[in-house]
């Protein structure tokens, strides 16, 4: 007896046949990984010549993983520099979402945040237009782009930044055709928020 319901469509009937998408994605996922290695070598330099007042010698290398289901499309990410535990989160997060964007994310929690909020509020001007994105999800793990997760910092005022009490989490997305400048970009955006934290 058929089953219909089990008939696959075209399209499936395609992608299941399909061995060289899989080849591609190994091999581009590589090369994120290199790049994003490289990224980490680039911000290490930028760290030694800037520490960041607060953070002491806790910071822990950079951590490399990936995933396969962030709203069903694969991720790459690299935390660093990141020192997370159940008090504090401070973490650069550069993450790489298949199929839709780079992302550059600093996320304060707890401590971290208690310690920079100040500076960030007081430094808030040096982020407007500068294609900054402020998260206004409940949840800090969450890194799409839609307006129930991010606005643009010149949406947000003042007043709404010191709302955010457990958490901020601010971020500047790239474009997957821009991923020549993944470690420019990734340097200026850290750099940036680094500038903020004063």
């Amino acid at each position: 007896m058929q089953v219909t319901n089990f008939n696959f469509t075209p399209e499936e009937a395609s992608a299941i046949s399909e061995r060289n998408f899989f080849l591609l994605k190994n091999s581009a996922t590589q090369k994120v990984i290199a790049l994003f290695g490289e990224l980490e070598k680039e911000i290490k330099k930028d760290l030694n010549h800037r520490p960041v007042n607060g953070m002491g010698n806790k910071s822990l290398g950079g951590k490399i993983f990936r995933g396969e289901n962030y709203r069903l499309f694969p991720y790459i990410v690299l935390d660093y520099p990141r020192q997370f535990s159940t008090e504090s989160i401070f973490a650069f997060r550069t993450m790489f979402w298949w199929g839709h964007e780079f992302s550059f994310t600093l996320h304060l929690q707890g401590n971290a945040l208690d310690h920079f909020r100040k500076a960030i509020i007081m430094n808030r001007h040096l982020l407007l237009e500068k294609e900054i994105f402020f998260c206004v999800n409940e949840s800090p793990w969450e890194y799409h782009f839609g307006n129930e997760n991010y606005l643009h910092m010149e949406e947000i005022s003042e007043e709404r930044m010191m709302q955010n009490t457990s958490f901020i989490k601010l971020s500047k997305k790239l474009p997957v055709e821009k991923h020549n400048e993944i470690i420019s970009v990734g340097v200026e955006t850290f750099s940036l928020f680094m500038k903020i934290l004063k």
